[in-house]
């Protein structure tokens, strides 16, 4: 049985969380106009799918190509100039050493997942990447789906795998594939309260204290 560690994307192996937020609340307010912008609420860890959905239950009757397109001219300068989590590399150099199969479960399109890993020194390491936004026949998280999958095909189980996650809809996917979830601090945007997880961490160097401690995943 494999050791299996997965990262999600946004907020943990890129700090993009506050730089996201800060465009899409601008987006929301230009293309939904004040009213549905105020009644949509938080969207950290929703996919794309998801906030468009809200927007419409909200009130709002714009076209979804449109919502699109704009997510996507924001993202190629986010995913190619947002900063790279400070004690990555570390956690993935004890990873190796642990001979934890590493991979990266997000519900980002696959062109942004991939800007990202092009700029990590560990691309190589990686052997699985699942985005669900290609993926119609994956539940996106809360549901496990993805990282169910990601599990099988790194030939783990449940319980000899850590998932490190920001966001509470992503702690949730990974508290119900049954894998050890681990909430992390480090980039969350102020203010947000995490619920769920397994363990905490403030920062990547935390993680790997996480990670050494874990015998029964060893």
């Amino acid at each position: 049985m494999n050791k299996v560690f997965l990262f999600d994307l946004d907020g943990v192996l890129i700090d993009d969380e506050s730089i996201w937020e800060a465009k899409k609340q601008a987006l929301y307010a230009r293309l939904f106009g004040q009213d549905v912008h105020e009644r949509l609420g938080p969207t950290l860890g929703i996919n794309m799918d998801g906030i468009y959905e809200k927007a419409v239950a909200a009130g709002s009757d714009i076209d979804k190509s449109l919502f699109m397109d704009e997510f996507y001219k924001l993202a190629g300068d986010i995913y190619s100039t947002a900063p790279i989590p400070d004690g990555v590399d570390e956690l993935v150099e004890v990873l190796l050493e642990l001979n934890y199969r590493i991979g990266i479960v997000s519900a980002s399109p696959l062109s942004w997942i991939t800007t990202v890993t092009k700029r990590l020194a560990f691309e190589d390491s990686i052997e699985l990447i699942i985005s669900l936004h290609e993926r119609s026949d994956l539940r996106h998280k809360p549901d496990p789906d993805g990282y169910l999958e990601a599990i099988e095909t790194l030939g783990g189980k449940p319980q000899s795998t850590i998932v490190l996650e920001d966001s509470n809809s992503g702690i949730k996917s990974a508290k119900a594939s049954g894998a050890y979830a681990i909430g992390l601090r480090q980039n969350l945007l102020e203010g947000y309260i995490q619920e769920g997880a397994d363990d905490y961490a403030g920062t990547m160097m935390d993680v790997i204290d996480l990670v050494k401690n874990k015998s029964i995943l060893a």
